[in-house]
This record gives structure tokens, sequence and C-alpha cells, in this order.
């Protein structure tokens, strides 16, 4: 943002407004500003076409800005802000520097970050108490959704949640609500509860026919997928949220969906800091600063344990960023990725321990990194806790008791704790973590059943072990959620491989499923090498698919043996299950049932449709 005062120069004030979002300007009579105000609001509204609210200073003028301008961009004009609380003048980076904390200035400035709706403010020495809101106000609900949408931006997830809850009931189907309220569940740790809200959210915006709500539908359920540990749904899906904002324009959606799709990489265990950069440099030509920070704190973590990075520098300046926007949860990520750099570093940016002589400079920088660490871990969880994000809080704590053995041995339940937390958001995999960190490295090297059921070979062959023999737990972990993989063979069954067993294989065959068109499905039943149909023809099995939602599925039995196919035809956008039950119809025996979760991508918002869907050049698993 940037700031323009004592100015009586249209066209300049014009410009500035729409490269900075932001006019401020004081200086003149009441009746001349306000006139000044009011051309400037005019033009930009209606070469934007965009609405106008105007206002006057009031006790309750920094929660009525609140309101749906930042879902709704529109332009706004604040007139009356008091002369005390000062005209800021732009520094050379462009931030403001002059209003004081808590002014009623820096509080609408602060509403406004990130925001696509235009501010302008005049400064006067008008009263306090002068005339309310003289137009349109906001009503209880967009005051309360605007007020949740600042929390959540904020890294205030306790507060965002409390501000939803006391929504109207009648308007409980808003889908950009429902969106907030799942990005909140996300950002606690709890994609699960995301779900169900991210399917109603694409009804919503469907009845509505808002595309660029349903475009941040799609990215958010994206980044669910991706949280979850379902990879390759969460890049199909971010990918078809990036094509959508680039449809509607939402050049800031573009660059999340980028980033997100950057952290993918993660995962496996290779980072792709190069494209996490330019979501950065996307974020920022945008003007969207919270949007930078978080992309510049997930590039300095892709690039943390690189030698002679200087992670010092960049972790503060990702601190300094999410300062600016007052985001606490982006502040204590910094603070926990910092920290765990310092304690896992042996030096400081790339330079190592010693001192050069033989002496005892290298211990005492040791011993004053570890101090900072545990300075730094303190923080972050302070912050983690502000936020309400058990999470971030119970990876604290976590890596917090392990750099600290002086501050593990303090509670003797320090495990218990910790998995306390992640288990009260489901997060299963945060506690095979705390299992881990409480047996100690197994004989072998091979890593315990529940974390190899869930993560990739690379990422599980990244962890590393101190001298102490406390892990080194791969940063990414703590990215994601995942779930068990269906099939993945359990300790009992390692002496018995699945030679001996027949599966059931579902194998989606056309493109990624869309409301109301039909999707292929086949059921193979593959017997393992050792087992006795490797050898005989298949008996003559019966299959039977079922529906557990909002869907068809067609034929209601098949016959595996002549290759069973199915047809699917969903009928809204979302996460779909299907039940298969494989029986053996002489005996009237069931042999084997399996579940599978198919997610439904919202139609394009394209004229037109294909009459029928494209065959994938392969196959994958559904």
């Amino acid at each position: 943002m940037s700031f323009v005062g004592h100015t009586r120069d249209l066209a300049a004030a014009r410009r500035e407004l729409k490269t900075r979002r932001l006019l401020v300007m004081g200086g003149a009579p009441d009746a001349d500003r306000s006139a000044f105000l009011d051309a400037v609001a005019r033009e930009v509204a209606d070469e934007a076409g965009l609405p106008v609210y105007r206002f006057r200073v009031a006790d309750a003028v920094s929660e009525a800005c609140r309101g749906g301008f930042v879902v709704h961009p529109c332009v706004v004009v604040v007139d009356g802000i008091p002369a005390a609380d000062g005209i800021p003048t732009a520094g050379a980076d462009g931030v403001s520097a002059g209003a004081a904390d808590g002014s009623l200035l820096a509080d609408l400035i602060s509403a406004f970050a990130g925001s696509e709706s235009f501010l302008l403010v005049g400064s006067t020495d008008a009263r306090e108490d002068a005339a309310p809101p003289s137009t349109r106000a906001p009503d209880d609900h967009t005051v309360l959704l605007e007020r949740a949408v600042t929390a959540h931006r904020r890294g205030r997830l306790g507060e965002a949640e409390q501000h939803l809850s006391a929504l109207p009931s009648d308007r409980c189907a808003d889908g950009w609500a429902l969106l907030t309220r799942a990005a909140v569940h996300c950002d606690r740790g709890d994609p699960r509860a995301a779900g169900p809200l991210l399917r109603r959210a694409v009804e919503a915006h469907q009845v509505a026919g808002d595309l660029r709500g349903e475009a941040w539908a799609v990215f958010l359920y994206g980044r669910m997928c991706r949280l979850r540990g379902r990879a390759e749904d969460a890049r199909r899906l971010l990918h078809t949220a990036r094509e959508r904002f680039r449809a509607v324009g939402e050049t800031p959606g573009e660059a999340w969906a980028g980033g997100e799709l950057a952290r993918l990489a993660t995962r496996s265990g290779v980072p792709d800091p190069d494209a996490l950069a330019e979501a950065r440099r996307l974020h920022e030509r945008t003007g969207d600063r919270r949007g930078a920070a978080w992309a510049h704190l997930w590039w300095t973590v892709a690039r943390a344990d690189e030698p002679g990075f200087p992670w010092q520098e960049e972790f503060a300046n990702a601190q300094g960023r999410f300062h600016e926007v007052s985001d606490r949860l982006g502040t204590a990520w910094t603070l926990h990725h910092h920290a765990l750099t310092l304690a896992r570093t042996d030096g400081t940016d790339g330079v190592d321990g010693t001192d050069g002589t033989g002496g005892t400079g290298g211990t005492d920088r040791t011993d004053e990194r570890r101090r900072e660490a545990d300075r730094l871990f303190e923080g972050a969880l302070a912050l983690f806790e502000e936020a309400d994000c058990p999470h971030g809080r119970a990876w604290t704590m976590l890596e917090y008791a392990l750099r600290s053995p002086a501050h593990r041995f303090l509670n003797g339940e320090w495990a218990a704790e910790i998995r306390h937390v992640f288990h009260g958001i489901g997060d299963e995999a945060g506690e095979a973590w705390v299992d881990l960190a409480e047996a100690g490295p197994s004989p072998g090297g091979e890593p315990p059943y529940e974390l190899a059921c869930r993560y990739p070979a690379a990422l599980l062959d990244t962890p590393g072990w101190t001298e102490a023999g406390e892990p080194l737990i791969p940063r990414a972990a703590r990215d994601t959620q995942p779930e068990p993989r269906p099939g993945f063979p359990r300790p009992g069954d390692r002496d018995r491989p699945d030679d001996s067993r027949a599966h059931v294989r579902l194998t989606l065959l056309d493109d990624v499923p869309v409301p109301d068109m039909p999707a292929r499905i086949a059921l193979q039943v593959v017997p393992g090498p050792e087992h006795p149909w490797s050898t005989a023809p298949l008996p003559p099995l019966t299959a039977r698919a079922t529906s557990l939602g909002h869907a068809e599925i067609d034929p209601a039995h098949g016959v595996p043996a002549d290759g069973a196919e199915f047809r699917f035809t969903p009928h809204r956008p979302g996460s779909h299950r299907l039940r298969f039950t494989v029986e053996d119809p002489v005996t009237g025996t069931v042999l084997q049932q399996v579940e599978a979760e198919i997610d439904v991508v919202p139609s394009d918002p394209g004229p037109h449709r294909p009459t029928a869907p494209a065959r994938r050049p392969s196959a994958r698993r559904a």
C-alpha cells in the first residue's frame, strides 16, 4: 500500500488508487475534501463497475467497514478521520509510517489489507461522534461474516469460529460463510470437517451462479486433499482451480493455487522453491501482502536445509511480512520453522559452529543457538494457543520436547499430552510420529507400520537420528495428515505376502467425473500368483455396486469373470462413496467388500460441455 496526502490532482489520485487500492488525503476544508473524494470514487467505480459506499466517522465505522467489503469488491469512502490519527507518509518500501498502532486509520488499513476493495480516507478535525453512515450499511450477516474473514486472515481461528457460529440460522447456506468455515478447519488441522462444508459451498455458489466463489471452493477442496495426503486428487483439483481463477480474472486465487501445487512436491521429499518464488512474485504483483508472506515462508522452508542459504535473514523477512498484515498464525509457523532450523543446524547461515581455534567458542555458540531455539519454540507455542491452532501447537510441543530434553523431562507425561492434542483433531499420523519419538529407532531401520502405510517411501527415507536418539522428522510431515493406503500389508502379512491372496481392483476409465455425466468404472478380481484362481478361470462371482450418496450406478450387478463395468453418474459435485461387494452366488458368501471415494468437480463454466467423457490415455486407481 502507498499513501497520497495533500493532493488536488484528480488524475494522479486515480492512478494511485488503481495501483495501490488505497488513498489517504487531508489538508483541505471539509466540503472540498469530501467533493474530491467523491469525484475519485465515482470515476473509479464507473470504470470498474463497482458500487460505492460512503461513511462518516462513528464509533462502529471500523466494524461496519469489515462488512462485505473484503468478500465483495467495491469502492469505500470513509471521511472524517480525526486529525490526531495523522496522515501517514510512504517510506522507501511503500509501508506507512505515522499511523499509531490502534488508531482508527491504522485499524481501517488493517481491515482492508489484502482485500479487493478500494479504500479512500479523508482526514479532518471532525468529532468522533459525527453522524453515522448515511448510506447502505451491511446487515448483521455481512458484518459477522466479514468479522470472521478478518479474524481468519489475522490468524485468530477461534475468534473466526465464534463469528461464524453467530451467523443467523436462515443464512447458514451462504457459500462464502461455508468456505470461510472450511478454511478455518483446515488451518486448525482438522481437514476432515472441511469436506462436507466444501461440498455445500460448491452447491451454494452454483445455485447463485457465482463462478468466482465456485473457483475458491474447488481450490479449498484441493487444499483439503493435500492436507489429507491425497496427492493426485489435490493436484487435479488445484490445476482445475487455477484455470478457473484465470477464467474469471482472479489473479490472487491463481497465485494461491500455484503455491499449493508447489507445496505438493514437498510430500515426496523434493521441494520446488522456484514455483514458490513465482507464487510470491504473483502475490506481490496483485498487492496480496498476506499471500506473499505465506509464499515467502514456504519458499524459505523449502530452502532452509540448503548449505549456505541465509535462512536467518529470510525467516526474519517472512516474520516481518506477517507482522505487517497482523497474521498471528503465519508468525507462529515462521517461529516454528526458524526454531527447527536453529535446533538442527551446526552453525548460522551455513557457517559451522567452531571458532577456528580449537577453543570453546563453538560450544558457546551451540548453547546460544539452543537457547534461541527454545525462545522461538516458546513464542510459536504461545501464538498457536492464542490462534486456537491445535495442529501447530502439537507439532511445536513435539519438536520443542525433542530438542530440549530439560523441558521434556520436567513433565513425565509429555508424550501422552502431545498425543492427546493430535487425537483431538483426528491426526493419527501425528500420533504415529509421537510413538516413533517415544520408541526410538527400530533395530532394522524400517519405519513403523503406522508411518509406512501413510507416507511415500521417499519421505520416510529422509528422517535421521540425533546422537541422543531423537528423530529428525521431515518438515513435510507436518504439512499432511495422510490416511492409511488401502491394501498396504500389515506387519503380520509380511510373512504371507499378497501372492496367496486375491484382491479387488477398481479403475476409473474416463476423465474426472462431473455432475450428471456418466463415468465408467471397471472392477477386476486379481488373484496372486500363488492363489488357486491364478491358474484356473475365475468362478462366476457376482459384484454388487451400491452408491452411498447422491449418485446412480448402473448396472446393479456385474460378473468380474466377464469384465464387470459400471456407469457412475453423480448428481452433484463433491466426494462420493461407492461400495462394491463380491459374492459367491452358489453359497451366498460375501468374499470381499471394498469402498471407494471419488471426487466430482463442478462442471466447466464454459457454454459447451462434451456429450461424453473423454477417454483417459491410461487408467488410474479409483
